[in-house]
């Protein structure tokens, strides 16, 4: 079922397009992850749809019903979104529990305990809920403010850059619990983010940003495997751009060849010397060179500097 639709929405600042006529749909239950480099309007896209910002053009729709912009309301915002900001946002001289039970100030007590009991347990903070925000990590106080963020039950979640404060391990960690959290609430979210590595795992589709246009958008392996274009192929992971010629020689199918689409076959006629050897952990990054290109692919195994290689490309 539809929850979200935008239709033609511009704005401008100084007479720069940071939106640029933008359409797209939400569903409801799904999750959108935007990507794209800073300045390419991600931010300015959550605040407009979450009436924060006032659009120049466009539409914006929830469940049918026009979002109002700040300009017709006494207070911007709309009561059926949530904005999570980067900077965490909680009161900081007031326990976790209290941070999100002040999301629920005006409801009955009793409801309002069993409400933050219950997000506690689903954010996994049942144990530090008497601790203030500086005492907690990072990821706690981030899975703190999204539970704040949904404790009325909102339909839609926006997230402006997650995971940007947290290193890899409370990264990993903290997707999975969001994504768990998310689930159960069974509310829709927009994220954005300039790390694909946020989306791959936790988004049902993947839309990149560009100088405010939306480039591409579908489930973030058809991105991925078919990019629209070179900006979309390079932000999204490692990948190959090689020339027509190299396209005609090789018998493939585009220029976008990612390393893991590069395989040892023994009897191939097409040939690399490996340049070099590089260990990455749980795989190897192989330089190579082959029909006068420079070519980087991935292996689980080292290869010798110097050696031909036969390899293949798996279209």
């Amino acid at each position: 079922m539809l929850l979200l639709k935008i239709q033609n929405l511009s704005r401008s600042f100084d007479d720069k397009k940071a939106i640029n006529n933008i359409s797209f749909t939400l569903r409801k239950g799904e999750i959108l992850a935007i990507l794209g480099e800073s300045g390419s309007g991600k931010t300015t896209l959550l605040h407009l749809i979450g009436a924060l910002q006032e659009p120049d053009e466009g539409e914006l729709l929830l469940e049918g019903n026009r979002i109002t912009p700040p300009s017709r309301k006494l207070i911007a915002g709309h009561p059926d979104i949530k904005l999570v900001r980067q900077d965490y946002g909680l009161f900081p001289n007031i326990s976790i529990r209290e941070n999100i039970a002040y999301e629920l100030r005006y409801y009955e007590e009793n409801y309002r305990n069993k409400r933050v009991d219950k997000l506690l347990k689903l954010s996994g903070l049942d144990k530090v809920q008497t601790h203030l925000p500086r005492e907690v990590s990072g990821g706690e106080q981030q899975r703190a403010v999204i539970a704040k963020a949904i404790a009325e039950q909102p339909k839609l979640l926006l997230l402006d850059e997650p995971f940007s404060h947290l290193d890899a391990v409370n990264k990993r960690r903290l997707k999975t619990e969001i994504l768990r959290l998310i689930k159960a609430e069974e509310v829709s979210c927009i994220f954005v983010t300039h790390d694909v590595s946020d989306a791959y795992g936790m988004a049902d589709r993947l839309a990149i940003m560009r100088k405010g246009k939306i480039l591409q958008l579908d489930n973030p392996q058809t991105v991925y495997q078919h990019p629209a274009n070179r900006y979309v192929a390079e932000i999204t992971g490692e990948v190959n751009i090689v020339n027509e010629d190299w396209v005609a020689k090789a018998g493939i199918k585009h220029q976008f060849v990612r390393p893991e689409q590069i395989r040892l076959a023994t009897s191939s006629q097409l040939k690399a010397i490996v340049l070099s050897v590089k260990f990455l952990g749980n795989y190897y990054e192989i330089s190579l060179h082959c029909l006068e290109q420079e070519l980087k692919m991935f292996s689980f195994e080292p290869l010798v500097v110097g050696a031909e290689i036969g390899i293949e490309i798996k279209n």
